[in-house]
């Protein structure tokens, strides 16, 4: 049993402080804990909505997408001057959601995993416990959509990735790894 919440918590805990990281950007399906020091009621987990917003009392709607915690605290404790007198928020990342990326088809543990830093293919079939015996390691494709929503198709081959012969391409937020 330690040995299994030990793996757990290696696979939890990276993504969890990389959320808490200066640079980490806010994302639609991240979920929030939003505290206001003293103030209990408007202190609360939300969840980032697809279009971005979050909702609180007080302030109403509030878009989170696209900003970073330190930036989104500033602007709460900007918008809750107007009805608290020295306001002090903070903003965590407990589940960064919108860093999810997939890994399907012939690999040992296929699943949804976090993009918790830099992620290369090589790194991303690791996570999914490599190949099956069936794998067709010549044709990986990573399906990834562009902000416009268009679908793109990315081909790969493991052998030439490993040999050096091809680069290893960095897995992204929101794209499916499949493995023929």
């Amino acid at each position: 049993m330690r040995k299994y919440m030990f793996v757990l918590l290696l696979l939890i805990v990276p993504s969890v402080l990389y959320a808490q990281g200066e640079n980490y950007i806010i994302g639609p399906s991240d979920v929030l804990e939003i505290s206001v020091w003293g103030e209990a009621d408007l202190s609360r987990q939300v969840n980032v909505r697809t279009d971005g917003f979050i909702s609180l009392p007080l302030i109403g709607e509030v878009k989170a997408a696209g900003k970073t915690p330190g930036n989104l605290e500033k602007e709460l404790e900007s918008l809750l001057r107007k009805y608290i007198k020295e306001p002090h928020c903070a903003v965590i990342v407990v589940e960064p959601k919108s860093k999810r990326f997939y890994i399907t088809g012939e690999v040992n543990h296929p699943g949804m995993f976090l993009v918790d830093s830099e992620l290369h293919l090589t790194q991303a079939l690791a996570l999914a416990g490599g190949f099956t015996q069936w794998a067709d390691k010549g044709g990986i494709v990573i399906i990834r959509y562009g902000q416009s929503g268009k679908q793109k198709r990315l081909e790969f081959d493991y052998k030439r990735i490993i040999k050096g012969k091809s680069p290893d391409p960095l897995v992204l937020p929101g794209d499916t790894v499949i493995v023929p």
